[in-house]
């Protein structure tokens, strides 16, 4: 059996005996099938064909409104119609035209054409044939201090100062690249009078995975690492130097950025580095400095997200 069109007729001006089966009437010779009936659309339970409301103006009812809506229609998509009569239209006619146009913009609405679908999301779209799939990149830098081996043995066997480092991320893979540069002293004397300080320059990349129970990022990453030695006298007295080298190696290291996607987030990062190639550091009065072949520095900051 087919649906029919349910009409409610809106609170307003009462309306008594034939007239709202006059329009009924009306409206289900118009609109064939299962016809028109009277009743409210909340408390409708079956399948229906469309809804439509029938709005009164004034005692005399000299204008209706009709609305009429298609079942699974968006809020607010109406088809609507405003009817005024002369004073001298028989009142029963008034109501059987409110059942023709009832049908007339529902029989309108079920011949109109489905509304487009909306656009997909960018995430949706599928690329043309034979191009590569789009990979944001989320580009990142910091910046914080570090501490870590300084020289073999004596006073200035640790060293501590300044790193930054620039990350560009590939968040769909998440290979990353980075480079860095960091400058640090030793925390002691390897001699009388005399200070070493580190210059350090990487470059590298890896992988990074989220840690989705803590809300952070962790990167595992391997850079080649090239080191300038400087030692010289602290005071200024004496401007000759006193002795400088070089080391070439490689390192690796765990960062731990939190939150993953914070504009803002701290970054920790345990770094084990190892020199494959290195000069001797000469220091007077003892014969030489020794840099160690490996060894460990802790750095700790803060990232910010440029994209």
């Amino acid at each position: 059996m087919a649906a029919p069109i349910v009409v409610d007729i809106a609170s307003g001006p009462a309306v008594h005996g034939e007239l709202p089966a006059l329009l009924v009437e009306a409206c289900s010779g118009a609109a064939g099938g299962g016809g028109c009936t009277l009743g409210d659309p909340k408390r409708t339970g079956t399948p229906i064909r469309a809804l439509a409301v029938v709005w009164l103006d004034g005692p005399d009812h000299r204008r209706l409104r009709v609305d009429v809506a298609s079942l699974g229609a968006p809020e607010g998509t109406l088809s609507s119609r405003e009817i005024e009569f002369r004073e001298e239209d028989p009142l029963p006619d008034r109501y059987r035209t409110a059942g023709l146009v009832i049908a007339a913009l529902a029989a309108e609405r079920a011949a109109a054409p489905a509304p487009p679908d909306p656009p997909p999301a960018p995430d949706d779209v599928e690329p043309a044939a034979g191009a590569p799939p789009p990979r944001p990149l989320g580009w990142f830098v910091g910046a914080g201090g570090l501490a870590g081996n300084g020289l073999d043995g004596g006073p200035a066997r640790a060293r501590a100062g300044a790193w930054v480092m620039a990350t560009a991320l590939d968040r769909r893979s998440g290979f990353f690249g980075a480079l860095s540069a960091s400058y640090a002293t030793a925390l002691g004397e390897p001699a009388p009078g005399v200070s070493v300080q580190w210059l350090a320059l990487g470059g590298g990349g890896g992988i990074a995975a989220p840690i989705a129970p803590l809300d952070a990022l962790a990167r595992a990453r391997i850079e080649g690492t090239v080191d300038w030695v400087m030692a010289s006298p602290r005071d200024p007295k004496k401007p000759e130097e006193t002795g400088h080298g070089w080391a070439f190696g490689t390192r690796t290291a765990i960062d731990l950025v939190w939150p993953a996607e914070g504009s803002v987030a701290l970054l920790g990062s345990a770094e084990a580095f190892v020199r494959i190639h290195q000069t001797d550091l000469h220091v007077h009065p003892k014969p030489k400095a020794t840099l160690p072949k490996g060894g460990f520095t802790g750095m700790l900051g803060v990232q910010l997200r440029l994209r």
